[in-house]
């Protein structure tokens, strides 16, 4: 294949760095987008399931496994977002450090976050996302530490975040009132 040919084939591909999250924070009040610096979309396996017959192995799909989701976030704390704290107290509503137990629980509040969205921008932001990923159930296991060093005087403060979720829903670009599953 020559270059023109791959030039007239190719029609500009998709950009790892045009995405944006959306979500909930229990606890933190609702939020729409937020600086993220890097994510990736989960990865999903089937576990396999081993069945013996005759001497011959036979292999079927087993239950869906969905790997933790992790984020680094940019440590803005403009606008009531600090939002270092909302996942600190967002930990601290599904368990208190201090007496040990949940203060969801005596509520009808969840500690579980829905519909936090990832969308894939088509490029500078035009027109429907390339691609949507939704996670439902999502709650954080881990809050990476906020690194303060006198050294790194031109950089911005940045942290990671591993949530945990029940389920991912994948679509195919549009509005919400518009989502196609891809199957």
């Amino acid at each position: 294949m020559s270059l023109n040919e791959f030039k007239t084939n190719f029609s500009g591909g998709t950009r790892a760095n045009r995405f944006e999250i959306t979500g909930t924070i229990p606890g933190g009040g609702a939020f729409t987008k937020f600086h993220v610096r890097s994510t990736q979309i989960p990865q999903l396996s089937s576990t396999t399931i081993e069945y013996s017959h005759f001497g011959r192995k036979y292999y079927y799909p087993g239950e869906k496994q969905y790997s933790t989701w992790s984020f680094s976030i940019l440590d803005d704390t403009g606008q009531g977002k600090n939002l270092w704290s909302m996942f600190h107290t967002w930990q601290n509503l599904i368990n208190e450090h201090n007496t040990n137990r949940s203060s969801i629980l005596s509520t009808t509040q969840s500690y579980k976050a829905d519909n936090w969205t990832v969308k894939h921008l088509n490029i500078n932001d035009q027109g429907e996302p390339l691609k949507q990923f939704r996670m439902h159930g999502c709650w954080p296991t881990s809050i990476d530490p906020l690194a303060l060093n006198m050294s790194s005087n031109n950089l911005l403060n940045t942290f990671n975040v591993i949530i945990v979720y029940d389920y991912i829903e994948l679509f195919a670009g549009g509005d919400d009132d518009r989502l196609t599953p891809l199957t």
